[in-house]
């Protein structure tokens, strides 16, 4: 039997519902939806229709979770956009906050020997430019990812920045403006009351971080 035809529009979907979690656990088509800034009801179609393909397990009210060939798909997605972000920075001078959007065009057009060369060029990296972690070239895994939201640590937590969401451009350049990027250390001074934001020390000065951003940045102990 052969391999169902793979659209542009069904690996998009494959990557949100890995982004999502789909790998592990089934997920909603909420969570699917914002991934892609989609409705719901689009997404349930799309769903039912990986779900015919044999890319994905979905059950009405229930969500869906990738089987082993859906996150193969994925997977290689994932390898493909993260391996161009990290050649868009290193090699074209983009800034972090603009290669999302490319990556998310140019992932589905490039071959494989293309991918082995980007690959080779930016020297076979693990991550991208966010912190993400990049497949190998087998697919096979991924690197653990112990990284827990900035907006749960505790006051007094010394840590290190993991990684941080790639989605929201604003927040992107607003974290470069505070170095509150990827390998930089800092420390959780106090949170505000009454819902208010959470000040962190980066170097010697203090910033208070909406939870937007504080959501979107992901630490690991220092």
């Amino acid at each position: 039997m052969s391999e169902p035809r793979i659209s542009a529009s069904d690996q998009d979907y494959l990557r949100a519902i890995y982004d999502a979690g789909g790998h592990e656990r089934r997920v909603g088509t909420g969570e699917v939806a914002g991934e892609l800034n989609l409705t719901q009801g689009a997404v349930t179609f799309a769903l039912q229709r990986l779900h015919e393909k044999g890319l994905v397990n979905y059950r009405r009210y229930q969500g869906a979770r990738l089987t082993e060939d859906g996150e193969r798909h994925a997977l290689e997605m994932v390898r493909h956009h993260r391996l161009i972000e990290r050649f868009l920075v290193e090699f074209l001078d983009y800034d972090w906050n603009d290669v999302h959007e490319e990556a998310d065009r140019l992932e589905h057009v490039i071959s494989e020997e293309m991918e082995r060369r980007i690959a080779a060029k930016v020297s076979d990296p693990t991550t991208d430019p966010h912190g993400d972690s990049i497949p190998n070239e087998a697919l096979d895994a991924l690197q653990a990812d112990d990284a827990r939201q900035l907006t749960g640590a505790a006051d007094g937590t010394d840590f290190v920045v993991a990684r941080v969401r790639d989605r929201d451009r604003a927040v992107l350049e607003y974290l470069t403006e505070i170095q509150l990027v990827p390998g930089t250390e800092a420390s959780v001074v106090r949170r505000l009351p009454f819902d208010g934001p959470l000040v962190v020390r980066i170097e010697s000065e203090e910033v208070a971080l909406s939870q937007t951003v504080s959501d979107s940045v992901f630490i690991r102990d220092a």
